[in-house]
C-alpha cells in the first residue's frame, strides 16, 4: 500500500496516525458466532449536525488540507452552561511552520453547532513557540478532567512527529486551560521531558493515541494511557502502549510498557498491526476494582488484509495486563461485514451504556470503509459484555444505521470518535466523529460530525 503523509494521518497519524446499517442489527452468544437477529435496544442517528469551515456555527479559519477532525474529544464542561464542549485535532496545520499543527476548543450548544471557539497553536491560545515543523500537534487530543485540581478541564495532546530524544520518537503536551480554553500552564512528556524515562526509539510515534483511563494505582490521580504504534517490539511496526501514572503537574511518576514483548500482553502482534494507534478508557468492566483499557491496531490481518481490530486489556494495579480479549471480524463475538483495508481500530471511544444494560460499550472508526465512496468511512457501536466480548453490534455510515449525511470518497469518517454525553436529553449518549479529508470549504480541510443517537424498539 501507498500513503501519502498526509492520509497517513488515517494510520499512521492515530497509527502514525495511522453498524451493518439498522436493519443489519446483530448479535451472539459465546457459544456461537453465527449471525441473529439482536435482542437488545436497536441504535441508530435519529439526527446528524456537521462541523466545518462552512458550516455548524465553526467562524475557525482553517486552511487546505489541515485535516480538522483528525483527533476529536470530550473537552469536559469548559465554560460551565451545562452542555459538554469538544476539542478537536488539525495536525496539519501551518501556523508559525509547516504542519506544527493545532487545536480547536469548540464551545458547544445542545443542537451541535459551535457557539464560540479557540484555537491552541504556535500563534494562538497562550500555547507559545514550543512547535517545530512536523510535530503534528492534535493528532491526538483526550480530555483528562481537573489533573492539577484548579476547578478547570485539562487536556492531552500528542505530537508523534516530535523529534525530543530522537526523530520522530514523538511526543504528548499537557496542558492546563483556563475557562477560555487558552492555556494556562503547560508540561512536555517525551524521551526527554517530564521525568518520562521510557525506551523510545526513532520513529516509535510516541502521542499517535492517547486516552484518560481513571487511577489505575490508587492514587487519586487520573492516569494515561499512549500510543506508539510504530514501536518495533517483536515486529517492525507491531506497535506498543505506555501507561504513565501521572502527577497533578502533568509530569510522569512511573510508566509501564505494554507491546508484544512486554507488560504481560499475551496476544498475536504482527508488523505493520499499528497497536496502539486508538486507544480508550473502558472503565472498569469486569468490576475488579481496576480500570481496563481498548487498544486499537488497525493494520491488523487476522480477519483479513488490514481489517483491522481492537484488543480489550484488563489491567492490574501495575498497569500490566492480567487478561486479553481480541474482537475483530468473526473474533470476540463479533460479526459484522469488515472489508479488507477498512482499518477497524483506528479510533476507539467508550461511550457510555447505550443499549441500558449497565455495562459500558463502545464506538470503533473504520474509516478506509468503502459504504457509499472509496474511503468515505464508517463506524461500529459495539454493545458489550462484562468478559469483553461483543454482544451486538450497528454500523453507522453513508448508507447505514440511519446516518443521513453526505460522505464523499476519502473523507475517513471514523478517523476519530468520541462520546460527548446526552446533548439533545434524549437519555442516550451522542457521539463526535471525525471526518479529516472532508473537502468543505477546501482540499481536506476536514470536518467533524455530532451525531444524535437514539434507541428504537
Amino acid at each position: 500500500m501507498h500513503f501519502n503523509k498526509r492520509y497517513a494521518h488515517t494510520l499512521i497519524l492515530v497509527c502514525s496516525l495511522l453498524l451493518t446499517g439498522f436493519d443489519g442489527f446483530r448479535c451472539t452468544d459465546e457459544e456461537s458466532s453465527d449471525e441473529s437477529e439482536s435482542t437488545n435496544s436497536r441504535i441508530s442517528v435519529g439526527d446528524e449536525q456537521k462541523i466545518s469551515a462552512n458550516s455548524g456555527g465553526f467562524n475557525g479559519n482553517l486552511g487546505n488540507r489541515d485535516q480538522f477532525g483528525s483527533a476529536v474529544t470530550d473537552a469536559g464542561d469548559l465554560e460551565a452552561d451545562g452542555v459538554r464542549d469538544l476539542a478537536v485535532g488539525a495536525p496539519f496545520d501551518d501556523d508559525d511552520g509547516k504542519d506544527k499543527g493545532a487545536v480547536w476548543v469548540l464551545f458547544m450548544d445542545d443542537n451541535g453547532q459551535v457557539d464560540q471557539e479557540q484555537k491552541i497553536s504556535s500563534t494562538a491560545g497562550g500555547f507559545g513557540k514550543n512547535l517545530d515543523d512536523d510535530d503534528l500537534f492534535g493528532s491526538a487530543v483526550a480530555g483528562i478532567g481537573d489533573l492539577n485540581g484548579d476547578g478547570d478541564f485539562d487536556l492531552a495532546v500528542g505530537v508523534p512527529g516530535n523529534d525530543g530524544g530522537g526523530t520522530d520518537r514523538g511526543g504528548v503536551w499537557i496542558l492546563f486551560l483556563d475557562t477560555e480554553g487558552k492555556v494556562r500552564e503547560k508540561q512536555k512528556i517525551a524521551d526527554d521531558a517530564g521525568d518520562f524515562g521510557g525506551d523510545l526509539d526513532n520513529n516509535d510515534r510516541f502521542g499517535s493515541a492517547i486516552a484518560e483511563i481513571g487511577d489505575v494505582n490508587g492514587d487519586g490521580i487520573t492516569d494515561l494511557a499512549v500510543g506508539a504504534p510504530n514501536d518495533d517490539d517483536g515486529s517492525k511496526n507491531a506497535g506498543a502502549v505506555w501507561i504513565l501514572f501521572m502527577r497533578m503537574d502533568g509530569t510522569v511518576e512511573t510508566w509501564q510498557k505494554i507491546s508484544r514483548d512486554a507488560g504481560g500482553f499475551g496476544g498475536n502482534l504482527n508488523a505493520n498491526d499499528y497497536f496502539g494507534a486508538a486507544l480508550a478508557g473502558m472503565g472498569d468492566l469486569d468490576d475488579d476494582g481496576i480500570p481496563d483499557l481498548v487498544v486499537g491496531a488497525p493494520g491488523g490481518d487476522d480477519s483479513g488484509a488490514e481489517r483491522g481490530e481492537i484488543w480489550v486489556l484488563f489491567l492490574d494495579i501495575e498497569g500490566k495486563v492480567r487478561q486479553e480479549q481480541m474482537i475483530a471480524d468473526g473474533t470476540g463475538g463479533f460479526n459484522g461485514d469488515l472489508g479488507n483495508d477498512d482499518r477497524f481500530g483506528s479510533a476507539i471511544a467508550a461511550i457510555g451504556d447505550v443499549d441500558d444494560d449497565g455495562i459500558t460499550d463502545l464506538a470503533v472508526g473504520a474509516p478506509n470503509d468503502d459504504d457509499g465512496a472509496s474511503d468515505a468511512g464508517a463506524i461500529w457501536i459495539l454493545l458489550m459484555r462484562t468478559d469483553g466480548r461483543v454482544d451486538g453490534w450497528q454500523k453507522v455510515s453513508a448508507s447505514a444505521g440511519g446516518f443521513n449525511g453526505n460522505l464523499s470518497a476519502n473523507d475517513y469518517f471514523g478517523a476519530a470518535v468520541t462520546g460527548i454525553g446526552d446533548l439533545d436529553s434524549r437519555g442516550i449518549e451522542d457521539l463526535a466523529v471525525g471526518a479529516p479529508g472532508d473537502d468543505a470549504g477546501g482540499p481536506e480541510k476536514g470536518a467533524a460530525w455530532v451525531l444524535f443517537l437514539e434507541r428504537r424498539l
